[in-house]
């Protein structure tokens, strides 16, 4: 790591994009002010520390900094692991699950009990298994400071998800990662998804036995638990011969992209990571690059009377784990183009970071409402009716913002893939065009941006 921090020029082009920075205007909440730091403690003048640690935790890791690095340092890269470097230091319990730790300590109320209502009873009595990065993602904190508390499905999405028979051999064979925010508190876009594919011919493979991504714990410094729980999934997706394996959450997507990094030191876990990483896309990107998805939704025909009503004015966010850590920009927004009804309109600052940032919202909540803030102003002046953005750690951070804002029955919030498949219900598709839709072709190499 000391190479690297070496790199570091001090030049300040971080500062420019960096959304706590813009925020605090401090040093430290800067990439370069970290890496100065890591760079002191490399060289034995600082010692790791409590206030080093909190300092580092004050990073969404949104790799805007990494993005525009002169010197091509991988400033975030370098964030998390000085993260990594002090959980192995502390070990002190980050593992565990803060509500349960809270209800142990004797610091559960009626109060956040009736507030966390449905979602905190799940982490609780266990409906949300412990290796979920749900458990990390809303400690006890999380029920006293929000506006909003997301529903959780009692039935979770890869409980109540039933396959097909497989006997559309002609269609791709697509895997699904579903993720913990899709399982649990968005099941309508994993639910989407399921239903395009299955609209488009396609053999779906959902495994049962997936887990989280790994990416709450990893963020943390916890790479262990980060290691097990993509081994995990890689001995479950790779036995299934896949043409792909997508994801609706930005986040889990990015994390599964650069799984191989995980296993630096292992070259068959490495390999393995790598081989799932290649057949990794996000759904939207399937659905546009791979099957011309555009295309057959500009042929809907409007089914019953026609409708003469104002189209739906839809606002598109692009999350910092689409938009930099997959390179994903114009897939998301060529499909919501091509929705029957829909008018895509774009809200000053396209690729601001909306201050959510997993584990950032839950430590600096305060901050992370200051960033949203900023955000929630360039969509109050297109004044859209839907805020559309595919990571579920950004459709939380928007529906509290709508909340906080008394914006609650002007604007909404869901993920592309919700409108696509509701246009679909309500369409006609003419029956030519049906039996127009490519099949899967091979995976490009390019981003297909």
């Amino acid at each position: 790591m000391e190479t690297d921090l070496n790199r570091c020029k001090r030049c300040g082009q971080c500062m420019s994009v960096c959304p706590v920075y813009q925020t605090t205007f401090r040093e430290a909440d800067v990439a370069r002010g970290k890496l100065a730091l890591l760079e002191c403690v490399e060289a034995g003048t600082m010692r790791w520390s409590d206030r080093l640690g909190e300092i580092l935790s004050r990073c969404l890791l949104c790799g805007a900094c990494a993005q525009v690095c002169a010197s091509r340092v991988e400033t975030n890269l370098m964030i998390q692991s000085g993260r990594q470097r002090l959980f192995e230091i502390e070990k002190s319990g980050k593992s565990q699950s803060a509500v349960l730790r809270s209800i142990r300590e004797g610091d559960l109320t009626a109060k956040i009990l009736l507030k966390g209502g449905a979602l905190l009873q799940a982490l609780v009595c266990k409906k949300i298994p412990e290796t979920s990065g749900l458990h990390l993602r809303f400690p006890l904190s999380f029920f006293t400071e929000r506006s909003t508390v997301p529903h959780v499905a009692w039935t979770p999405f890869l409980d109540a998800f039933r396959p097909e028979p497989d006997v559309r051999v002609e269609g791709p064979r697509v895997g699904f990662f579903v993720g913990c925010g899709a399982n649990y508190l968005f099941p309508d876009m994993a639910w989407a998804l399921v239903r395009i594919l299955r609209h488009v011919g396609a053999v779906l493979v959902v495994p049962e036995d997936q887990v989280c991504c790994g990416l709450p714990a990893y963020v943390s410094g916890d790479t262990d638990t980060a290691r097990k729980l993509a081994q995990k999934n890689i001995e479950v997706f790779e036995s299934m011969e896949l043409d792909a394996v997508l994801t609706v959450c930005a986040s889990c997507g990015s994390h599964l992209k650069t799984l191989a990094s995980l296993f630096a030191d292992d070259p068959s876990s490495r390999d393995a990571a790598a081989s799932m990483a290649q057949k990794h896309m996000d759904a939207m990107t399937f659905l546009v690059d791979h099957l011309g998805f555009e295309t057959y939704l500009k042929a809907l025909e409007p089914g019953g009377r026609p409708n003469k009503t104002r189209p739906l004015r839809v606002a598109y966010h692009d999350p910092c784990h689409l938009r930099i850590g997959q390179g994903i920009t114009q897939a998301p927004r060529r499909l919501l183009e091509a929705v029957p009804g829909v008018q895509l309109i774009e809200a000053s600052h396209p690729g601001q970071c909306c201050g959510h940032g997993g584990d950032f919202n839950l430590s600096h909540f305060p901050l992370s409402m200051k960033i949203l803030d900023r955000r929630m102003e360039d969509f109050e002046k297109v004044k859209p009716d839907r805020i559309v953005t595919g990571c579920t750690g950004c459709l939380l951070q928007f529906a509290e913002g709508i909340s906080r804002r008394g914006l609650a029955g002007r604007f909404e919030v869901c993920h592309p893939l919700v409108l696509v498949e509701k246009a679909i219900a309500s369409c006609r598709t003419p029956a030519q065009h049906r039996e127009s839709l490519p099949v899967f072709q091979a995976r490009r190499t390019d981003a297909g941006q």
